[in-house]
């Protein structure tokens, strides 16, 4: 259920395949790693929602990471659905420093569709060992401040739309990086108005994190107008799950502490 992403050049699609570069792994990673005692079947879920009263153009997913460590393992994914019932996945991984020693995030946009095509050097062909596409890109950012996932069906072509995925600096509208882009039967539509996501330790080093973020009002447009949802909410599995979380509303949003248990993991 839970998917993987990575950065790197576009294969064609008759070598269709997702490259792990070690960058990320995802579930089928930590599925793997749970023949040697650590999987986890349930992560804590999201639930949003925008105010529009009908599927929109333009989603833009609103977050900050007010404090990580600077280590991949933990992925804050949300789910997207298209008209046609396809369901992108977009989200945040807090991930070691840059060069400089900058906080970096990867932001990550894929398609499980096995129609998705890719010319974006940002994406691969593959999605969790399955068809689809893979888009990633890292960027430094400041803790607390809160960027935008902006997902578009940004243009139709006969019978293909082009899906771009960019993160913006949600106060200012600041262009921060390119995710990625690829296309799909046009058919596909446009994004429902409402969905979910979930919190992934895609490591098991993530069973050992602690991560604060604080998620912003989801926007939904269409036809030119912004609609401003509220904000979203996150909810524990009974069990099965490495993590746990915390939540409470501030001027900025809903903050979420997520804290793992490494010795829960360790002992499962």
């Amino acid at each position: 259920m839970r998917r993987s992403f990575i950065a790197g050049s576009s294969i064609g699609k008759s070598g269709r395949r997702l490259v792990r570069s070690g960058i990320v792994l995802g579930a089928t990673a930590l599925l793997a790693l749970g023949m040697a005692g650590q999987s986890w079947a349930s992560t804590p879920t999201l639930s949003w929602s925008t105010s529009a009263p009908t599927p929109v153009t333009t989603l833009k997913l609103p977050m900050s990471v007010d404090s990580a460590p600077d280590a991949s393992g933990i992925y804050f994914a949300y789910y997207t659905t298209l008209e046609s019932g396809t369901r992108p996945y977009a989200g945040f991984q807090p991930e070691p420093v840059d060069a400089n020693g900058h906080h970096t995030l990867q932001a990550v946009f894929s398609s499980f569709n096995a129609d998705a095509t890719t010319a974006d050097t940002h994406c691969n062909y593959g999605a969790d060992g399955g068809d689809g596409v893979s888009c990633a890109v890292r960027f430094a950012y400041t803790p607390g401040t809160m960027y935008s996932l902006v997902l578009k069906r940004a243009s139709v072509t006969g019978d293909t739309q082009l899906m771009t995925g960019d993160v913006v600096e949600t106060a200012t509208g600041a262009s921060v990086a390119h995710i990625g882009s690829f296309s799909l039967p046009s058919a596909s539509g446009r994004f429902k108005n409402a969905d979910q996501g979930f919190i992934e330790p895609y490591l098991t080093a993530g069973c050992g994190q602690q991560v604060t973020v604080t998620y912003g009002k989801p926007v939904g447009t269409e036809a030119g107008t912004d609609h401003v949802g509220s904000l979203p909410a996150v909810t524990d599995p009974a069990s099965g799950s490495c993590l746990s979380t915390t939540s409470e509303t501030t001027g900025q949003g809903r903050q979420v502490t997520v804290r793992g248990n490494a010795a829960a993991a360790a002992g499962r």
